[in-house]
Parts: C-alpha cells; sequence; structure tokens
C-alpha cells in the first residue's frame, strides 16, 4: 500500500512539474496603423531579452487596418535589455508609448528586423525597425518603445514623428513618417508618403 501511494505522488509531481515546463510564453502584440494596408511581415535579424527568460519568435499579420506584430516572449524587465536597445539604436531615435524620458531604463525584451507593408500594389521595406516592450508600475501596463538606427527625430524627441528612408521595389525611397497614437500603450502610426 506505501509503494502504491509513493508511486501516485511521484507521478502527481511528475505532471506538476511537467505542466510548469510546458508553461507558454506570453504572447505581446503592438500594432502599426497604416492606411490601406493589405498584408505585412516583420523579419527578425537579432532580439535581446531578460536572462532566463524565453523568447519563441515574431509574427506580424494585417488585420484591422494594422500590422500587429507579435511577439512571444517573457515579461521581466532588465537593464540589460534597455541597454541593448539604446546601442543598437546609436546616433538613431526611438520614440515610446508613454515615457517621461528619451530612452528607457528598462525593457522586458527588444527585437530588431525588416518591416514589410503592402497596400494594394506598393511595398515599402524598412530595415532595422526595433520593437521592444517595457513595464511601467504605476500605470499597470507594458508600454512600447518603436526606433531605428535610421530614424530622424520629426520634432520632439522620444514623441515623434520619426521619419525614416524606406525602399519601394528598387525605385525611389519612401518617406516613412511613424509615431505614437494617443492613448498610446501598443499602437503607433505609420504613413508612407
Amino acid at each position: 500500500m506505501k509503494t502504491r501511494i509513493q508511486n501516485k505522488i511521484l507521478l502527481l509531481a511528475a505532471a506538476v512539474f511537467s505542466i510548469q515546463t510546458m508553461a507558454d510564453t506570453d504572447t505581446n502584440d503592438v500594432f502599426l496603423h497604416v492606411n490601406g494596408i493589405t498584408s505585412c511581415s516583420f523579419t527578425v535579424s537579432s532580439y535581446d531579452i531578460t536572462s532566463g527568460e524565453d523568447y519563441d519568435g515574431t509574427t506580424a499579420t494585417a488585420e484591422d487596418g494594422a500590422c500587429k506584430v507579435t511577439i512571444t516572449a517573457d515579461r521581466k524587465k532588465s537593464e540589460g535589455v534597455a541597454e541593448w536597445f539604446e546601442q543598437q539604436i546609436g546616433t538613431g531615435n526611438a520614440i515610446a508609448c508613454d515615457s517621461s524620458g528619451p530612452m528607457p531604463d528598462d525593457l522586458n525584451f527588444a527585437v530588431e528586423g525588416t518591416l514589410v507593408l503592402t497596400q494594394g500594389d506598393q511595398t515599402t521595406t524598412c530595415d532595422n525597425i526595433i520593437l521592444a516592450q517595457g513595464h511601467i508600475p504605476l500605470l499597470f501596463t507594458n508600454n512600447w518603445w518603436l526606433g531605428s538606427p535610421d530614424a530622424k527625430s520629426g520634432s520632439v524627441p522620444y514623441i515623434g514623428p520619426l521619419i525614416m528612408s524606406c525602399s519601394s521595389g528598387g525605385r525611389v525611397p519612401k518617406a516613412v513618417t511613424m509615431s505614437p497614437l494617443q492613448p498610446c500603450v501598443n499602437n503607433f502610426n505609420v504613413v508612407v508618403e
């Protein structure tokens, strides 16, 4: 009898451990609102996440007039990710949803990659786009950052807009303007000139 109980306890402990280790990472959505968008993609070239946390990839789909970028990653803020973000931005610029400074102090994760936006028969490709998620404890929210080493500040630092030169099918470069939507949290407006 004692052996059966011990076996059941071991099986139960193994099941609990299995469930805990299989816990999904968080899905984190940021929306890039683009007039006339028909499709989009975001191809990651590099990323950073707090040590010990999981990153399971990034996807993008066009829905409801926006490019919805989903980053599957755990949320735990650290200074190291913020330092990586600032290093990647370099002499470029960044904007934020609900921030009180030009660069973040802490971030949960950051991804850098190529954003491709399709509006009808027009495709625009922006390289070196960096998306990152922070956390504002007093507001109980995760705020988002968007930047690039290739972006120029259009007016107010970290509020925007950002202006970039992106490619358009090998033709003349397109000016792309990015700015936070208010209330922002995880929404940015993107205008392709």
